[in-house]
């Protein structure tokens, strides 16, 4: 790995602490593809707030769009044989339509051939959070004929109790009287469960198929966790840290969480790629050329 491209400070401390002594390049506007060592595989996610159904949804209008544009800069300059790119599914729709064939036909043009895209699930591929995720693949000179970026399915076995803690912190729970004022400004009559379950408070449901919905920024404020009632107590409280990346595909204990708050390290989580899948797709991809 030559290096990555982060200009967030926080996100740059968690890297450097996981990874150490691995170059930043800093903020990918900035950087000269001149000054780059050669690299095989350019790996990247571009802002999703533009495409995404959370945020405004602006596509091109929104600045943070047009970093896809330093991509292909980088890219046609240096060439690497890969280019993996992923972003939210909202890119596909038709209010981005034009963006989406924009990326296609950049690509094309700067010798990539036709882009090999997918929508793949979490929930598909053995862990129970419903993260849909556009995913972009593409190869120098083009890819075989038979090229398929879909990986086989994994079938689920686990659900979303399995991935929460034995003794979750205390100050993760709710009180009597929020859990009172949750219920009635969603309209949910009660949250005696059988076994622990999501609350999807965006959408104002409780997840009966077990799975966790969408992790997403903390601003979001849109998960809360369900336990089975004690005493006939109604439990709800918010996910921890280590719950949250569970369901990204960390395993106990490999992430270094370098002393970041909750908050910033809940962004880190619900920004972030799941690990799991992004093993899984990678041995499918290679398995292929």
């Amino acid at each position: 790995m030559i290096g990555y491209s982060e200009n967030d400070p926080y996100c740059c401390k968690l890297y450097e602490a996981n990874h150490p002594n691995v170059p930043n390049f800093g903020d990918i506007t900035t950087i000269n593809a001149e000054d780059l060592p050669d690299f095989d595989m350019f790996m990247g996610g571009f802002p999703c707030q533009p495409f995404s159904s959370a945020g405004l949804g602006k596509g091109e209008l929104d600045i943070r769009g047009t970093l896809f544009y330093d991509i292909v800069r980088i890219c046609e300059s240096k060439r690497p044989k890969y280019i993996l790119l992923e972003n939210v599914k909202g890119l596909t729709t038709n209010r981005h339509r034009e963006t989406f064939d924009k990326i296609k036909s950049e690509l094309k043009r700067i010798g990539y051939g036709d882009l090999a895209y997918k929508m793949l699930n979490t929930k598909d591929y053995g862990i129970p959070q419903n993260r849909e995720r556009l995913w972009m693949f593409a190869q120098y000179g083009g890819l075989p004929d038979t090229f398929n970026l879909e990986p086989p399915k994994v079938k689920l076995t686990k659900s979303f109790g399995d991935f929460l803690d034995q003794n979750p912190p205390q100050e993760l729970y709710l009180s009597d009287a929020q859990i009172a004022h949750l219920k009635e400004k969603h309209h949910i009559p009660s949250f005696i469960v059988d076994k622990p379950l999501c609350f999807d408070v965006y959408n104002k449901k409780i997840k009966h198929d077990a799975l966790c919905i969408t992790l997403t920024m903390p601003e979001h404020n849109s998960i809360r966790a369900i336990e089975v009632p004690k005493e006939g107590r109604e439990i709800v409280r918010k996910l921890s840290i280590a719950e949250q990346f569970r369901f990204m595909g960390f395993e106990d204990g490999e992430l270094i969480t370098a002393g970041q708050s909750y908050t910033q390290l809940s962004r880190r989580a619900g920004n972030g790629w799941d690990v799991n899948l992004v093993g899984i797709l990678l041995k499918h991809i290679f398995s292929q050329l």
